[in-house]
């Protein structure tokens, strides 16, 4: 069990505490940082949940039934923290705004928990454990160590939720024995842990029904085992979606019998786009990732390509293709 005195001790002494997500924040994001605010606020501290680029409105709405989401978003920000605290973060261009970073520099302690194998730290002190399921999984040992008398159910509906996103409900690679074991621990709460599910994980809107159709409809497979599906800002128009909105629908894909790569480029910005990577078995995303400046885990990462469409289409499959020869 690791000892997580050090960086309690921040906690501890700290009285004005910021916590920070990453841009488009997933489940494990949203929750470790609603966790640890709400935990926070019980031991009597100040405390300001940042969202991302300031923007509330980019938080995927499925996650808005979490207790205390309205503590996402203050705006009345404090010129200097005595402690701004970065969750699932693993390297500071995840941060988003510029604004947002000079905010998280600007305190006077910087700290960083995160589950990231890729990375490149920038905080003051980081607890980095990349073979846990979550940032979820890492944030209970944490605050049971810190007071285990302060994790109520709020605090273990966040946790749980956070832990089903990252471990796919337990059934990703990187469940391991001790993410169970947590995720007992948190039923142990009094969480709804159905319902958790339920909403996090099978639950869309109407329009996110529309949009998984449509482009799943347009995939294209290959026989080196890779698939392939596209977000157009016309698939965005015609069923009222954002990019917000594409969370999870790749899995789709992979799930397919004898897709060992999945990739999903959304269009961003003009030429511009975000692609996401997911694997199975021992197909590197990370690395796929890693060759257009991104980064991730093993079996799922993200990037951003650059360039026309048909162009960056190609040298996206290009990696593709040269990662599943190497296995």
């Amino acid at each position: 069990m690791s000892d997580y005195s050090e960086l309690i001790q921040y906690f501890v002494k700290a009285k004005d505490i910021a916590v920070f997500m990453h841009v488009n924040p997933d489940g494990d994001c949203i929750s470790s940082s609603l966790a640890l605010c709400i935990f926070l606020k019980k031991k009597g501290k100040n405390v300001f949940c940042v969202s991302p680029n300031f923007d509330k409105e980019s938080i995927n709405e499925k996650f808005r039934f979490l207790p205390h989401f309205d503590m996402i978003g203050s705006r009345d920000f404090l010129d200097q923290f005595d402690l701004c605290a970065g969750v699932d973060l693993g390297d500071a261009g995840r941060l988003g705004d510029k604004n947002v970073l000079r905010v998280f520099n600007r305190g006077k302690n910087t700290v960083v928990i995160d589950h990231h194998a890729e990375h490149i730290d920038f905080a003051k002190y980081t607890v980095r454990e990349s073979d846990s399921a979550s940032t979820t999984q890492i944030l209970y040992k944490i605050l049971k160590q810190y007071d285990e008398k302060s994790i109520d159910k709020d605090v273990a509906t966040c946790l749980y939720a956070g832990l089903i996103t990252d471990s796919g409900c337990f059934s990703y690679p990187n469940a391991s024995p001790e993410t169970l074991r947590i995720g007992a621990d948190l039923i142990e709460y009094g969480i709804d842990a159905a319902e958790i599910v339920r909403r996090v994980m099978k639950d869309e809107p109407k329009r996110v029904f529309d949009l998984k159709n449509k482009v799943l409809s347009k995939a294209k497979f290959y026989q080196e085992g890779i698939a392939v599906i596209t977000f157009s800002r016309e698939d965005y128009d015609a069923t009222g979606c954002t990019e917000r909105d594409t969370e999870g629908l790749i899995n789709n894909i992979l799930n397919v019998s004898g897709v060992e790569l999945a990739i999903s480029m959304s269009e961003f910005k003009g030429d511009v786009y975000r692609v996401s990577w997911r694997s199975k078995h021992n197909v590197n995303a990370a690395a796929c990732a890693k060759a257009f400046g991104g980064g991730g885990h093993f079996n799922a990462a993200g990037c951003r390509v650059y360039g026309e469409f048909d162009e960056a289409y190609e040298r996206v499959l290009a990696v593709a293709k040269e990662m599943i020869s190497y296995v």
